[in-house]
């Protein structure tokens, strides 16, 4: 809505600023005409997106202000600290303000700060264990959050706070972006750029934040978000509420730029529109009080955690879909082909505690429905569980085949696969059920850098610190067998299930690709006259092939030591879980150290 001037005159007062809220009747400007001088009013509730700036001269009908409806504001620090204390047990909060050296307890009213921002140290009770983080809170009360010097100042404190006492960073993010006014104006962004240096050196030393979106972030707090959470070597998560965005421009000042239009904030860089779809979000919730809930089930999970669920329970029993169970698609009698598709989710489901919270990252990311993630636990420890799917679905996407195959690693799959062991390496283990038929080499995936991901994959394998736990269920073969491979780190265990196939290739594909002078000679062997009919040369590749799959079988691949462990499926969970609590070797150096390389000239185990 534009707030206009009826008299023509010059602005001399601003008694509001952009990103303020403003009620019914309160003054914006003071306009100085010919004769008098008199006050602009606020026509409705609402935030002001643009002020007239002092000095500016107004003719006749001339817009003072633009005045966004009124809506439901952000929460401001008080009012989201009181959601987080009450979402666990024994919530506390002490907050910090600058000192000479470091940051100091302060004693005041939340939201009685001289910043825009509020920084403390937060902690709950999980178990046994008290779980502390610094923590921050964009004020939307103060010009919607808008940063400079004196929130800067305090964010890099903070991280320095957190990086001193091993803490990490929880951050409820409502930021307009840098401040823009007449008194200060790139020193306000050689300070953003100051925090964006603290965050990389932060989150690159092992630190990590928990980023809670709660209302709009513009610009230098989106900059922060992505530097803070999004990239392979970050951990922690990031988190939206429904209706917030990440944006660098706002849609009414990018159409006025001359910018590609857009309807809304959301529609910029929403969740639903943008932001899960691309991946850059983990998690989408409706509100704030949900986002706290699943930060609490975040934390829960990096303690040791009491389970109900016995040890020895066998998966075979839970159900896979309605009428079917898990144990009709793990077992050889029920499916000796191993081809079978299925969804992986339920699998998983049979996999995990009964009784521990799942966190699924990335849900929605758009062409990465082949591989899923989960952050759960298993008898009790924590862990990242990776499933890939052998259920075939639909490509909503304007590029690429129309259907997702099954039991096939696609780009964005790859990248979903690699960021997840990324982000639990040294943190919790990872375990992977790999139904795995390889990568797709199509050249839709090799222009959308299949190599690239494929590598990162390995690079997160290499890399890892802890256990990864990885189980053949059913089918596994080519490029995807390299990448997850054991050889890649000393502390990689792999388990295969009675009947499973691992190779190079599929039976199917050597046959009908490798082993093309085999099936000639079987097919002529058919025939009962010099003339090789149709159906010769068919059932010739179905034998060569059967063939193929029995030399390289699960057991081969057991004799050659490419596996460690053939077991039954009824023996999954509890296998797995013994495999979790083994000891692990020494951390690895990082991929490309000399270490790394001297390893890198052994010979594969035999």
């Amino acid at each position: 809505m534009k707030v206009r001037t009826e008299l023509p005159g010059v602005v001399v007062a601003r008694h509001a600023e952009v990103g303020d809220r403003v009620s019914e009747g309160q003054p914006i400007v003071t306009i100085e005409t010919m004769k008098l001088e008199g006050q602009v009013y606020a026509p409705e509730v609402g935030r002001l997106t643009s002020v007239a700036e002092v000095g500016e001269l107004l003719a006749p009908d001339a817009a003072v202000a633009d005045l966004s409806p009124s809506r439901d504001r952000p929460a401001n620090p008080s009012e989201v600290l009181r959601v987080a204390l009450a979402s666990g047990d024994r919530g506390r909060f002490a907050e910090l303000d600058l000192a000479e050296q470091g940051l100091r307890r302060v004693r005041r009213p939340i939201g009685t700060q001289d910043s825009g921002i509020v920084v403390g140290e937060i902690s709950h009770r999980f178990g046994r264990h008290t779980t502390r983080r610094v923590w921050l809170g964009g004020d939307s009360d103060r010009q919607l959050g808008a940063v400079s010097e004196p929130e800067c100042r305090r964010i890099i404190a903070a991280i320095d706070h957190a990086e001193a006492n091993d803490l990490p960073i929880e951050w409820v993010a409502v930021s307009s972006g840098a401040r823009v006014s007449l008194t200060s104006g790139t020193e306000n962004m050689d300070w953003c750029a100051l925090v964006v240096r603290r965050i990389m050196e932060f989150t690159q030393n092992g630190g990590r934040f928990v980023i809670i979106v709660a209302g709009v972030n513009v610009g230098a707090q989106s900059y922060w978000n992505a530097s803070a959470t999004m990239l392979m070597h970050c951990a922690g998560m990031l988190v939206m509420i429904s209706g917030t965005s990440m944006i660098l421009t706002g849609s009414t000042a990018l159409a006025r730029s001359g910018g590609v239009p857009a309807d809304s904030d959301a529609a910029l860089g929403g969740y639903e529109e943008i932001m899960g779809p691309n991946g850059q979000a983990h998690h989408v919730v409706p509100d704030l009080a949900s986002a706290y809930e699943l930060v609490q089930d975040h934390y829960s999970l990096e303690v040791e955690r009491p389970t109900r669920d016995p040890i020895d329970r066998d998966v075979c029993e839970a159900p896979l879909v309605p009428g079917r169970t898990v144990g009709e698609v793990l077992r050889s009698s029920s499916n000796p082909s191993r081809k079978q598709p299925y969804p992986v989710r339920s699998v998983m489901g049979a996999l995990r505690d009964s009784d521990a919270p799942v966190l699924e990252r990335w849900p929605d990311m758009a062409g990465a429905q082949g591989a899923v993630v989960w952050d759960t636990a298993i008898g009790g420890r924590g862990t990242t569980l990776i499933g890939i799917e052998s259920q075939p679905s639909e490509n909503g996407l304007a590029s690429g085949p129309a259907q997702w195959a099954g039991c096939t690693l696609y780009p964005g799959a790859s990248k979903k696969v690699a960021r997840a062991i990324t982000h639990a390496s040294g943190r919790r283990p990872v375990v992977v059920l790999a139904n795995l038929a390889g990568f797709d080499g199509s050249s839709y995936s090799l222009a959308s850098a299949q190599l690239e991901w494929g590598a990162e994959i390995a690079r997160s394998v290499i890399n890892f610190s802890g256990r990864i736990v990885v189980v053949i269920t059913g089918r596994f073969h080519g490029g995807a067998y390299v990448v997850f491979n054991k050889t890649l780190n000393d502390n990689v265990r792999m388990l295969a299930l009675e009947g499973t196939r691992v190779s190079v290739i599929g039976g199917s594909s050597a046959a009908e690709v490798v082993l093309k002078k085999d099936v000639q000679q079987r097919a002529a062997e058919l025939a009962s006259s010099d003339e090789v009919a149709p159906h010769h040369a068919q059932q010739a590749q179905q034998e060569v092939a059967a063939r193929f799959d029995e030399v390289h079988s699960v057991a081969r691949a057991f004799e050659m030591g490419s596996v460690d462990a053939i077991i039954a499926p009824e023996d999954l969970r509890p296998e797995v879980i013994r495999e979790l609590r083994s000891p692990t070797g020494p951390a690895p150096r990082l991929a490309g150290s000399r270490g790394s390389r001297a390893r890198a000239r052994q010979q594969p185990p035999r």
